[in-house]
């Protein structure tokens, strides 16, 4: 496990794994069309999707800096941040990364993007949370079981 204790990764995952999922929607929409119904109501509803998304990606980026530690998923953290949106859930930027996909999908009317929501979530988990994971508990130890215990690891 000290392996994981100076830094969770060496490549940032999570928004490499978002592009790549918000490109391949778009693809995949041109080539073989798969539509959601395209109604004023939806469309509606992925706005607010997508304002939230965006709001808890400031929230969360704000409480990390707030806590003068990283926002970048390769660097080491070098506080334990629990409060704002980190105490709702243990991965909110990563939360707001589907949400966003999920939004673009109903405003565009593009199923694939909801399906590469999905795509995008277990990517991020298996590639980044779980590193993440093994990072925080060989830097912060009991504390950050405890933070695990309290708060799940999506929503």
């Amino acid at each position: 496990m000290s392996a994981y204790r100076a830094k969770p990764s060496n490549v940032p995952w999570p928004p490499i794994i978002a592009a790549a999922a918000l490109l391949l929607s778009i693809l995949a929409g041109r080539v073989f069309a798969l539509p959601l119904p395209d109604t004023a109501f939806l469309r509606m509803i992925g706005v607010l999707f997508l304002l939230a998304a965006i709001a808890v990606d400031i929230w969360s980026i704000t409480t990390l800096r707030a806590a003068r530690t990283t926002i970048m998923p390769t660097r080491k953290s070098t506080c334990l941040v629990t409060a704002g949106p980190y105490g709702l859930s243990r991965n909110p930027i990563y939360c707001g990364y589907v949400l966003f996909l999920i939004a673009l999908g109903l405003i565009l009317a593009n199923a694939w993007f909801v399906v590469f929501a999905a795509a995008t979530a277990y990517g991020i988990q298996r590639f980044a949370i779980e590193r993440e994971e093994l990072h925080l508990l060989a830097v912060f130890g009991a504390e950050y079981e405890a933070y695990c215990r309290r708060v799940r690891r999506w929503v």
